[in-house]
């Protein structure tokens, strides 16, 4: 028998008598159990050989098993495989010879620390049982139980334990001698218990002692802490119910959640991390003060955009210290994983700054730009404030997010780009299930973040609410690759000019229709054509090309135009109120080709008088198809009343050649 004296280091023990010691935890460190894997058949056979034999003939030793006891808990160093295997068995045989009442005690004292799910599925299987008759298959009849959660079929443990039962039962169901008494009063199975004394069970001292051992994903380091830390912090302090923990959660309904979006290794551990370092952006942005300016900015900045080799280790227990953090990654999470939620798609297009859904962006961290996060945070908004989605309400909410996004801030994005956003969508949210009514009537005198853009949505909102069939035309409008939610020049094509108070009751939609066609036709790619820049000679003074002089060239002492040089650059000069003439041109030319073609405004022009009394090679320029494309960059240089067309832009404050050419073309 065993020596009782706790002091002893080395001691012969049955699992059941290591039961009656101590309770027994498999630490988080350990790997997942491997011996009820479908590859290990053999070893698996070859083991519960040996345990029937010891039972019904002759003994049998286990080696040892080491572990490091704290507060009469046993942690395994060295054996947990055998354990639990032995755990499985003495729970089949109590099972079979209707023993489980009276093992229940000892049976929870057995216990898994890696997951959450493994824990609760070894005490669910004491506590509730199943019965079972010798053809029937346990595996089968545990998972059609209604205490078996299906999510725990994901985890690798409790798979390799349902295989386990299925074999032990295979071995042992044609047995007809009683064995639990062998089992539980006598050192038949037995193995030598080694107590580390004085020893913590460090990662260090794992690897040095069992190699065989699996190193945790930093998400299972990470779960590991933060699970402690909400046990400190006593953020779950008033809930009862195990099911609502996060503990439980983290490894059942979301691990649902994010089990569909599993990388190639077949793990969601990174999709995990990257969520919820996300929503620690989102709010630390949406709760920025400028008293934390440096310290909330740089940790934000370093969860965004981790270097390579931290890639996965950002995410700290701290990033939610206080319990409104916590609440609201927990709240992120229910809300994803209701419904399917993670699948809502929004019928806008949000070009560039989504690649699948926001949430998939933002799981592939890769994925996630700036202008993700902050249309992942709207979306989100949307889906906490709002229980009964409403698809028509959601479309209207993110396509106004979307134009903030998109033309908020030009040039590279930042941080505080990041926060501003966040933090005006926070203050409009309470309101996004009918944005457009209460942007109709907001105060933007209120307003310092994005205010052009932000004054923008306030007229289209009134249009909206004045004439609710104009909703269509706008948002058509706002979707063309020329305006992509930034509207305020086709209003002002189509006579409704936003700087000049005007009246939603009066807006025309037919007229911004005629212009959205025209623009979608002339102005869909990131080029005009030449066709388009010979008809704009035709369009007020004839100068259009004024508006930018650029690199003075010696060659008369004059400086080279552009013929606009892309799409974006005819937006930006010509689109800008303060530039009222040039502005007034490029309506003219968007009205005329609402009406006409290019080639009936340029043969119209040639007829009228004012054609006639043009310089020469103006005239050539609009007459002549296929003159513009010699120059490839567009620019030219006028001198003397001669043009001369530039093959590309690469002649700058030096003088050119005027007889050269393959660098330039004389037009006069």
């Amino acid at each position: 028998m065993a020596n009782d004296n706790k002091d002893k280091q080395f001691e012969k023990l049955s699992f059941w008598q290591l039961l009656e010691k101590t309770s027994v935890e498999i630490p988080i460190i350990q790997r997942d159990y491997a011996q009820g894997r479908k590859n290990q058949a053999k070893v698996r056979d070859e083991f519960l050989s040996a345990l029937y034999d010891g039972l019904t003939q002759t003994d049998v030793e286990l080696d040892f098993v080491y572990g490091s006891e704290e507060n009469n808990i046993l942690q395994p160093l060295d054996g947990q495989q055998r354990l639990t295997t032995l755990f499985l068995l003495h729970w089949y045989i109590a099972v079979k010879e209707n023993k489980l009442e009276l093992a229940k005690d000892k049976l929870s004292r057995f216990t898994y620390e890696t997951r959450t799910s493994s824990r609760e599925f070894c005490n669910e299987l004491v506590q509730k049982g199943i019965s079972f008759e010798k053809d029937e298959i346990i595996s089968d009849l545990i998972k059609n139980k209604a205490w078996f959660v299906a999510s725990w079929e994901k985890d690798p443990t409790i798979l390799a334990m349902l295989i386990m039962l299925d074999a032990i039962h295979a071995k042992f169901k044609d047995n007809t001698i009683d064995l639990w008494e062998k089992l539980t009063e006598e050192q038949i199975i037995t193995f030598l218990y080694v107590r580390l004394k004085d020893f913590g069970l460090s990662d260090d001292l794992y690897i040095k002692m069992n190699a065989r051992g699996k190193q945790l994903t930093h998400f299972e380091n990470f779960k590991s802490l933060f699970e402690k830390y909400i046990e400190n912090k006593k953020f779950e302090e008033n809930i009862t119910n195990l099911e609502k923990k996060f503990a439980h959660k983290i490894d059942t309904v979301w691990t649902d959640l994010f089990w569909q979006y599993r990388g190639n290794d077949g793990l969601i551990d990174n999709g995990l991390i990257n969520f919820i370092a996300g929503v620690a952006i989102n709010h630390y942005a949406q709760e920025y003060i400028s008293s934390q300016k440096d310290e909330i900015k740089n940790r934000m900045q370093f969860l965004a955009n981790p270097p390579k080799d931290e890639n996965g280790k950002t995410i700290l227990p701290e990033d939610f210290s206080i319990k409104e953090a916590f609440q609201y990654l927990v709240n992120c999470l229910d809300k994803y994983s209701e419904n399917d939620n993670s699948k809502k798609k929004s019928n806008v297009n949000l070009w560039s700054c989504c690649d699948k859904t926001l949430f998939e962006d933002l799981i592939n961290v890769s994925d996630a730009t700036q202008q993700c996060r902050v249309l992942f945070y709207a979306q989100t908004e949307y889906l906490l404030k709002n229980h009964n989605f409403d698809q028509c309400g959601f479309n209207d909410w993110m396509r106004v997010v979307r134009n903030l996004v998109e033309n908020a801030y030009s040039g590279n994005w930042n941080i505080d780009n990041v926060i501003n956003l966040i933090k005006l969508i926070h203050s409009w949210s309470d309101n996004s299930k009918d944005i457009y009514v209460f942007l109709s009537t907001l105060d933007i005198s209120k307003i310092s973040i994005a205010k052009e853009q932000v004054k923008q949505e306030i007229e289209k909102a009134k249009i909206i609410i004045a004439n609710p069939n104009a909703k269509q035309i706008i948002h058509d409008t706002e979707d063309t690759n020329f305006c992509k939610g930034e509207i305020k020049f086709a209003l002002f094509c189509a006579d409704y000019d936003i700087g000049n108070n005007p009246n939603p009751q009066n807006f025309d939609s037919e007229k911004l229709k005629e212009i959205k066609n025209a623009i979608e036709k002339h102005l869909a790619k990131n080029d005009v054509t030449n066709d388009f820049r010979r008809a704009f000679f035709t369009i007020g003074n004839n100068d259009f090309y004024d508006y930018w002089k650029g690199n003075f060239q010696y060659y008369g002492g004059t400086y080279k135009r552009c013929l606009i040089g892309n799409t974006a650059n005819l937006k930006s000069m010509f689109s800008n109120s303060k530039e009222k003439v040039r502005r007034s041109y490029i309506k003219e030319l968007i009205v005329k080709l609402s009406k006409q073609n290019i080639d009936e405004i340029i043969t119209d022009f040639i007829n009228t008088d004012k054609y006639s009394t043009l310089p020469n090679w103006k005239k050539r320029i609009i007459s002549e198809k296929g003159l513009l494309n010699f120059s490839e960059q567009h620019y030219m240089v006028i001198y003397n009343n001669v043009c001369y067309l530039l093959k590309d832009s690469k002649i700058t404050d030096e003088k050119f050649d005027d007889e050269d050419p393959d660098k330039v073309e004389r037009v006069d």
